[in-house]
């Protein structure tokens, strides 16, 4: 990255760049900066955000994070007055981490089915809504639950400018070796190693401490599905799918499944979404760094993250 004097106007930057936890998600939204500006003076009384800008592919950027907690209602704070700030924003991105929700039915490709470290792209394809509030609807008898609330989509502009690299990338005429190389240099964003990628069966409760590695855990249980290569363990897995937002983390193996099913085939569930789509519509790329299973930890968190951050 290369660091730079010129200094931009507020209403020069046209590409949103927001991080929903600030240690996990800016560090490698930094590294994609090809050039860093000093951030331009604005009304610090009104909008309390702190902003990292630059350039990338020619596009002026603006990255930042929400202080505090994650969550719907702290991007809402944080979106709010940004837009105001920075009036000429065209794209908003939303970058970060996810928790997978695998297939039903595992395929015979590793490819297709969900992975850690895969990165979700909130993209229907189908024109039904990219992304669904999972809790919010209607409880009827039974505990039928048909869900309500949905988000806008992103929008013809964001959607056209992700189709062509996600075509490429597809085809193979691009492999985001560029991205990928300035974090590989890190071993923060080391790959953690394929025999660490496990999915426990959906009733099956961890044994042990948060982050105790799942050492007490029994591995009978562990969902049979064909496993990863060791030739594609450094390969940017990307699945265009529905995203599930919702106002909790979830750590619950047979929630996540019954959410999967109630949002007709999502492969992600994340918690910050529905609060930037309050003020914007926004694109949601998300890494995949756990099964949102009772299981989950930190030690993908910000493997996943990079890869986000590399195909944005």
């Amino acid at each position: 990255m290369i660091s730079s004097n010129k200094q931009l106007s507020c209403a020069d930057y046209h590409v949103a760049w927001i991080c929903p936890v600030a240690d996990v998600n800016l560090p490698p939204a930094r590294l994609m900066l090809e050039q860093r500006h000093p951030t331009p003076p604005y009304n610090t009384h009104y909008d309390e955000n702190t902003y990292i800008c630059g350039i990338i592919s020619g596009h002026a950027v603006v990255a930042t994070c929400p202080p505090g907690e994650t969550g719907n209602v702290n991007a809402g704070r944080l979106t709010g007055p940004m837009f105001k700030t920075l009036p000429n924003i065209r794209m908003a991105v939303l970058v970060g981490i996810g928790g997978g929700i695998p297939c039903r039915t595992a395929s015979n490709d590793p490819l297709d089915d969900i992975h850690l470290g895969d990165v979700v792209v909130g993209l229907s394809g189908d024109g039904k809504p990219a992304c669904v509030y999972h809790d919010r609807g209607r409880l009827k008898v039974e505990g039928q639950f048909d869900i309500l609330g949905t988000m806008q989509n992103p929008g013809w502009r964001l959607g056209s400018a992700i189709s062509i690299p996600a075509l490429d990338y597809e085809l193979g005429e691009t492999t985001f070796d560029d991205q990928l190389a300035r974090l590989r240099g890190n071993k923060k964003f080391a790959h953690p190693g394929l025999e660490h990628d496990r999915l426990f069966k959906a009733a099956d409760h961890h044994i042990g401490d948060y982050g105790s590695n799942c050492m007490a855990c029994d591995q009978i249980e562990l969902a049979q599905r064909p496993p990863r290569a060791e030739r594609d363990k450094n390969k940017l897995v990307i699945h265009q799918e529905r995203i599930a937002t919702g106002n909790a983390v979830i750590q619950d193996g047979e929630l996540r499944d019954r959410i999967g099913m109630d949002a007709t085939g999502h492969f992600c569930v994340e918690m910050e979404a529905a609060g930037v789509d309050f003020n914007r519509r926004c694109l949601v790329i998300r890494g995949i760094s756990d099964y949102a299973d009772s299981h989950k930890d930190d030690s993908w968190r910000s493997y996943a993250a990079g890869n986000a951050a590399a195909f944005t």
